[in-house]
């Protein structure tokens, strides 16, 4: 850049002294801009005859005025040179910058003080290290696709296809029985000779044995040369002669396009943040916003684990979406590239924590003080043998992993391991979703593989407040049409029915369903009428209500709604709907038995003469209730003295409890036999009453109610 002339405005002019003033100066004159695999990198040199303190607020400056993502700044100051550097980006980790010239600090800001080299010296050995490390992150082992789906030589063309189409890929390497890399094999290839009737001919017949190849280290130039000037569609990268990961053209596209986005952001850089693009690929600071200071740490504390090991490790799941939506949620969910169980068993060491294993799904649970949670998964893909079939679970990189979830808001990665922590992995554009407010499938048979996800995606569109996306509203529409419902797992499909009856007003879910027609493809007495959506605003009320009370249990409002729509449906209708939702037998009759003791209450309860009905009277018709059936009661009765009685029950009467018991009546000279349940049920009714209100009143009211003999 030209000089700049009396570039410090006033403003901190005022707070500095002369010779800093002059120091700021001659550091803005300086700066230049260097262009290092895509990342723009500021470096700044000045000159001071004295020692100047706050060098290090000087370089503040300079960063917020020049709005730079990384700036060294090399000032010699005595017989010294010193080092201040910051970074904003997670590819340029300034602490192991600083400590090649034997200082340190943080990924974010870190110094030095070098005395062997003067400044051209250090600038140029700074470039040097510049160029090294930050092409770490940007050569064949930071893009690659890792673990490797392969097919064996001898496995049938018909094998090949099947793969290609379950995992919706267009080329597999051909791996021989001990590791060995022989061949490609292209969906092109495969089309045509099945088209050629040579469905059971082996692979390494027609694969392609010459190919270009690259290691971890091999620059992004390479790599570009291979797979667009000599159009290669899959670009092995090999340690000798294993396969250790693949580069794909999308691979290849998205880098380049990461690259393309960090230079469009620098040359634009104001505002940009602000109007809330995709720009700052790293949430860290938002990770500390809205995860509690002990998830954090843990999380820190999994990638450096991940990080010894060589592996990835990832947070995954609907955490990720709740920490872009600034949302409260601590479930957490890992995903590692490499084994999921031993990586859980070397975390589990470091956290002092219980473990959970499942080998067949290659899964762990992790359990911690406080009955903290969290779950571990070696990276997976899946694939349905049929629609609705549960899923086959294969190991797989983080990207197939990812492809297997439902919306591409659910679809984002956090990496985690030291330098990279809180990167954001989008594959499917699930931040420009997130934005846009918009569900969206990742491929149009996500409905056909799991119909459940019908339903799922009117809860998550209800509970954010989103709108399911064009192509995927008429693809959902579509399922519900074919009767792709009816083939789903009907317990999965209840397990969804009732996740949207824990939310706040899922009346509104459940007149979108309605809408797309989703309920009644379940079962027709299901369909979202006048009489159920007046039943759910009086449990609403209800609800509200009970938790006025500040008692200590809270009720199941998924349980309750759930009933309520039920026992306002014929029997017959009822039945039927348990059996399209797959409940066992014995929680049938466990439902049939609450709805008897529900209907046979209310009855009861009309029976009464309400303002002559005694309290102890209330009090045994409800006792066996549960908090739930209580507030069913109350939501489906239309006489006020029942939704009285209930509510004079569970606000006053359940809380009154006889202080008699057994011991105390053999005290009193009583025989132990029938005649106690007769005497401590008398007592309790005494007590609801009024009757009594101490023990001392309670023993002389029994004495003189049962005389002992």
């Amino acid at each position: 850049k030209g000089a700049k002339l009396d570039l410090v405005p006033s403003s901190i002019r005022r707070d500095l002294d002369a010779k800093q003033v002059q120091l700021l100066n001659d550091l803005l004159n300086s700066l230049d801009i260097h262009d290092i695999h895509g990342l723009h990198v500021a470096i700044t040199v000045g000159s001071s005859e004295e020692y100047l303190g706050e060098l290090a607020l000087l370089v503040h400056q300079i960063m917020e005025m020049e709005q730079l993502d990384v700036l060294f700044t090399l000032a010699r100051m005595e017989e010294r040179v010193v080092l201040v550097c910051r970074s904003r980006v997670p590819e340029v980790d300034v602490g192991k910058i600083a400590e090649e010239f034997g200082g340190g600090g943080h990924p974010t800001a870190a110094s030095a003080s070098i005395r062997e080299l003067t400044l051209v010296q250090v600038k140029e050995e700074l470039l040097k290290l510049l160029a090294r490390v930050i092409g770490e992150k940007f050569n064949a082992g930071a893009i690659m696709s890792a673990p490797v789906l392969d097919i064996a030589p001898d496995a049938p063309i018909s094998a090949a296809a099947e793969m290609m189409s379950r995992f919706n890929i267009n080329s597999l390497p051909v791996n021989s029985g001990d590791g060995d890399l022989e061949g490609i094999i292209t969906r092109g290839v495969v089309e045509r000779a099945i088209l050629h009737h040579l469905s059971g001919s082996p692979v390494r017949e027609y694969m392609l044995t010459e190919f270009q190849w690259v290691n971890e280290e091999a620059p992004l130039e390479l790599v570009q040369e291979y797979i667009i000037e000599k159009h290669q569609r899959m670009l092995p990268v090999m340690d000798e002669r294993k396969i250790i990961g693949v580069i794909t053209r999308t691979d290849l596209l998205e880098a380049m396009h990461e690259d393309f986005k960090r230079t469009r952001a620098y040359e634009d850089f104001k505002g940009i943040e602000a109007a809330g693009t995709e720009r700052a690929r790293n949430i860290r600071e938002l990770m500390k916003e809205t995860l509690s200071e002990r998830t954090l740490n843990v999380l820190v504390v999994a990638g450096e684990v991940s990080e010894s090991m060589g592996f990835r490790a990832y947070l995954v799941g609907g955490l990720v979406r709740d920490i872009i939506l600034r949302n409260k949620n601590q479930d957490v969910d890992l995903v590692v590239e490499g084994d999921g169980i031993e990586f859980g068993h070397r975390l589990a060491s470091r956290l002092k924590a219980r473990i959970r294993t499942h080998r067949k799904f290659q899964t762990a649970v992790l359990i911690m003080e406080r009955g903290f949670k969290m779950d571990v998964a070696t990276a997976r893909t899946e694939y349905y043998e049929f629609p609705g079939a549960y899923p086959m679970v294969e190991r797989g990189s983080i990207k197939l992993d990812l492809y297997r979830r439902d919306f591409s808001v659910n679809a984002l990665a956090i990496r985690l391991n030291p330098g990279l922590f809180g990167q954001v992995v989008d594959f499917f554009g699930g931040q420009r979703d997130l934005k846009e407010r918009t569900i969206r499938i990742l491929h149009n048979l996500s409905f056909v593989d799991d119909p459940t996800r019908i339903i799922r995606a009117v809860r998550f569109e209800q509970k954010f407040g989103f709108k399911i996306g064009k192509h995927t509203q008429y693809l959902l529409k579509g399922a519900v049409r074919n009767g792709y419902l009816a083939r789903a797992q009907g317990h999965r499909t209840f397990s969804e029915l009732m996740a949207i009856l824990k939310e706040a007003r899922p009346e509104r879910a459940f007149e979108r369903m309605n809408q797309l027609g989703i309920l009644p493809a379940i079962h027709p007495a299901l369909a979202f009428d006048r009489k159920i959506s007046e039943n759910f605003e009086q449990v609403e009320k209800i609800h509200t209500w009970y938790g006025y009370l500040y008692l200590e249990k809270e009720p199941d409002i998924s349980d309750i709604y759930f009933n309520t729509i039920l026992l306002l449906r014929p029997t017959v209708a009822r039945d039927e709907i348990m059996e399209v939702f797959q409940i066992e037998g014995h929680r049938q009759d466990t439902f049939r038995g609450r709805w008897s003791k529900i209907t046979s209450t209310l009855k009861a309860l009309a029976r009464e003469d309400e303002p002559s009905i005694r309290h102890s009277r209330i009090a045994r018709l409800l006792a066996d209730l549960t908090t739930e059936d209580l507030l069913i009661i109350m939501a489906l009765t239309k006489r006020e003295g029942t939704a009285r009685a209930v509510s004079l029950y569970l606000s006053r009467l359940r809380a009154i409890k006889s202080e008699l018991d057994g011991k105390i009546l053999q005290a009193m000279g009583y025989e132990s036999g029938p005649i106690f349940r007769s005497i401590l049920q008398a007592a309790q009714d005494a007590r609801v009453d009024g009757e009594v209100k101490t023990l001392a009143e309670e023993k002389a009211w029994v004495k003189n109610h049962f005389p002992s003999t």
